[in-house]
């Protein structure tokens, strides 16, 4: 059953009669338990719902044309949490004192649908598995990380190894597409265990459709946890070298290349992503698998759109990870050509983490306050994946905190550089005027929601 949180007006459920704290039971005679439910068994024409209000069940009998939005929105699901000790688990590397949300460790395969999530497939039971091929839950996202079972049973820190490789073969059996990633731990999950994981995946082509190799992220708070060795310049051309054999003799024989190295171990050899046809669809752009070349190819795609001239002076403060240092300073001389804009690019050590987090996802407000504190730029601009959709930063502070803790006015740009620039310079609702703000003085702009969520933040 799921409540229902809010009514559209004029929708259909507020035609219908449906009132917020509404529990939707079933509809058509099948159980609803949850959005997906929901989604799925709606869809028809003809609908019976049942319904209970305050503790008294009643019948909604309705018509709805196809493609017509039921105007219904509903309180979160309850997620399924993970249970598994992963040794080179993220959560399990946080100190205290960041946002509440990210200590829940969620390994559900709803959401992998919704929203791309990955999950391990260890918390399920067959009749799971049913449901996401009745349903159609497609894609799945899977964390493999090895197809050995004993291997992964090390890697996931489980008493007992389940057998992935079944679970995948009855998905693919039934026509669900899988994107596969693997966490590449030097000494432990790579080498030969690495080629027989790949091409145990590979042998599952086209259901499963991609399989992305990211290196293992390791901070200093690492007490009382496995310990592992961090991915140095040396592994990642081995991974990369061993990703571009792989994708060359799966494209030759496939058609699409299935195995893809993360941008991160590319940047970490100093060399920028491949071109875009490396890509193929780009199947798993929001892991990290082509989204600098795709952010690369946006901005020389847009750039002719710039002005050549700002209404008003603006010195812009750009911040960005160390990695980012490896492709954007190229980007930021071309929006210094703009007459009136003076850009800095504004590198952030990972002191919080360890300087071994080198991503601009995993910034915090205590480093980027400290990097832009007392600075010269009229306006500093965040990247959008170091703020979730509420505006908050992984340490748990607003965007207006930011500002008041820095002397700085923030903003958040968007995953596209040259709207970015747009918004602050020609917008005519009033940002091109960030320029004359006192510094301090912003709190303004962080109340216009002004933020770009990752879905997997």
């Amino acid at each position: 059953m799921i409540v229902v949180s809010g009514v559209e007006p004029e929708s259909l459920a507020a035609r219908s009669g449906f009132a917020v704290g509404d529990t939707i039971l079933a509809i058509n005679g099948r159980e609803i338990r949850d959005l997906i439910d929901f989604q799925v068994h709606s869809a028809d024409a003809e609908l019976n719902i049942e319904v209970e209000r305050e503790r008294e069940a009643y019948e909604v009998e309705l018509t709805r044309v196809a493609g017509e939005a039921f105007g219904l929105s509903f309180e979160e699901m309850k997620l399924r949490n993970c249970n598994n000790k992963c040794v080179f688990c993220f959560i399990h590397q946080m100190p205290k004192g960041m946002r509440r949300s990210l200590y829940f460790e969620d390994d559900d395969y709803r959401l992998s649908f919704l929203h791309g999530s990955y999950v391990t497939l260890t918390n399920i039971k067959e009749r799971d598995i049913d449901r996401i091929i009745e349903q159609g839950l497609s894609p799945q996202y899977i964390s493999v990380h090895a197809t050995n079972p004993d291997l992964r049973q090390i890697l996931l820190g489980r008493s007992l190894p389940v057998p992935i490789l079944d679970r995948i073969a009855k998905l693919a059996d039934n026509g669900i597409e899988m994107h596969a990633q693997v966490v590449v731990c030097p000494g432990l999950n790579d080498g030969e265990h690495l080629e027989r994981t790949v091409r145990d995946l590979a042998g599952f082509y086209p259901a499963v459709r991609s399989v992305a190799l990211v290196p293992v992220g390791l901070t200093r708070f690492r007490d009382n946890l496995p310990t592992l060795q961090p991915v140095t310049p040396e592994k990642s051309l081995e991974y990369v070298s061993l990703a571009e054999r792989w994708g060359a003799e799966f494209y030759d024989g496939l058609g699409e290349r299935v195995m893809y190295a993360s941008d991160e171990l590319f940047l970490l050899l100093d060399r920028l992503p491949p071109e875009a046809d490396y890509y193929d669809a780009f199947p798993q752009l929001e892991n990290g698998i082509g989204m600098v070349r795709s952010f690369l190819d946006g901005w020389e795609r847009d750039r002719c759109k710039l002005p050549a001239a700002a209404p008003h002076p603006l010195r812009l403060g750009l911040v960005t990870g160390r990695l980012g240092e490896k492709f954007m300073p190229d980007l930021v001389a071309g929006v210094n050509t703009i007459e009136g804009i003076s850009a800095d690019l504004i590198p952030v050590d990972n002191d919080y983490f360890g300087r071994g987090i080198t991503v601009s996802g995993l910034l915090t407000a205590a480093d980027i306050v400290e990097a832009i504190r007392d600075g010269p730029w009229d306006l500093v601009v965040l990247p959008p994946n170091c703020i979730n959709g509420e505006g908050l930063t992984l340490d748990d502070m607003t965007v207006g905190e930011v500002e008041a803790r820095a002397g700085r006015a923030v903003t958040v740009g968007r995953y596209d550089l040259v709207g970015t620039i747009a918004d602050l310079v020609l917008d005519p609702g009033g940002r091109g005027d960030y320029a004359v703000r006192r510094a301090g003085d912003g709190r303004q702009l962080s109340e216009m929601g002004y933020y770009v969520g990752s879905k997997r933040s």
